[in-house]
């Protein structure tokens, strides 16, 4: 049996609008020898129909469904049934530039890589406030060098330049099976923890300084919906995993840290738009639990800044 050279992995749930041109990127990559394994996540819209079409057309793709479970579910099946010598983890709503499996793969191949990770940019700027949100970190690494996972984990956070995307990441299918890398399921942000735990346990990391990957912000989605609940929940469950990692490998608790205070500061400011019982319960939590992590201006925003603008 030929073992294709990378498994796309595209969860998809209600984007009939984007799905087609998601899958033609990838199926008009110039490598030609992967699977496209599509996993219909339980879609109510004309998603299914569109991609029963694409899948006639091209005997590469592999298409499951299931009641819709969220993505992380749907990525760790199809992970189940990936065949690939490398992964690549395809957003249905998203768009990938025709030559990046094919450079990533030689790249990842003549150096023996764990992973290769490029960039991204957005592709409708002027639909979003989103704009700040930084995708450019291949300009402050050296596209030759060969780095570990922690070294460049430790300087996108300190850079502020740490992105979570799985998207951005080319990952050999043996390093992620050796890890036993999976992604939490039944939250959201859940790339929080899957992208930590790929950087921490890589000994080999290249780079591409090209923007490969298209990405699209739109309404409805995690990051344009207004921060409720269930985000807090997201990244407390993220705070937990990574606190219980570093219990296992102490000479990573530093640098899971120094994430945490970012991350976990941020989430915690965010929060401020929920409900008082929900600040309220979120400031004691905080205060017992993740003082470390959290800013005493953050907890005054989190109690206070609601009531200061009127809201």
């Amino acid at each position: 049996m030929c073992i294709p050279k990378v498994s796309v992995i595209i969860p998809v749930y209600n984007t009939e609008k984007y799905v087609r041109q998601a899958v033609e990127s990838i199926r008009r990559q110039t490598l030609k020898d992967i699977e496209i394994i599509i996993v219909n996540d339980g879609s109510t819209d004309g998603s299914m129909t569109i991609l029963e079409e694409l899948a006639a057309q091209d005997e590469r793709i592999k298409l499951f469904s299931q009641e819709n479970q969220g993505q992380s579910a749907a990525r760790n099946f199809a992970i189940g049934k990936a065949k690939g010598k490398y992964i690549y983890f395809m957003d249905s709503d998203d768009f990938l530039e025709k030559d990046a499996l094919q450079l990533c793969f030689e790249k990842a191949e003549s150096n023996n890589l764990d992973f290769v990770l490029f960039d991204a940019e957005i592709l409708n700027p002027q639909d979003t406030t989103a704009i700040d949100i930084i995708y450019k970190r291949t300009q402050i690494i050296n596209e030759e060098s060969v780095y570990t996972g922690d070294e460049l984990f430790n300087l996108f956070i300190r850079k502020y330049l740490f992105t979570p995307s799985p998207c951005l990441n080319f990952i050999k299918t043996s390093f992620l099976k050796h890890i036993n890398l999976s992604f939490y399921p039944g939250i959201i942000h859940e790339d929080q923890l899957f992208t930590c735990q790929l950087y921490l346990n890589a000994n080999k990391v290249m780079c591409i300084a090209k923007p490969f990957f298209k990405r699209r912000f739109r309404s409805n989605s995690t990051m344009t919906n207004r921060f409720a609940w269930k985000n807090m929940h997201g990244y407390l469950t993220v705070t937990t995993g990574l606190l219980q990692y570093a219990s296992k490998y102490p000479e990573h608790k530093k640098l899971i840290d120094l994430f945490l205070s970012q991350m976990l500061d941020a989430a915690v400011w965010q929060a401020h738009v929920l409900p008082l019982n929900q600040r309220i319960r979120l400031f004691f939590l905080c205060v017992k639990d993740y003082k470390k992590y959290v800013t005493n201006k953050t907890l005054l925003t989190l109690l206070l800044k609601s009531v200061v603008s009127g809201k």
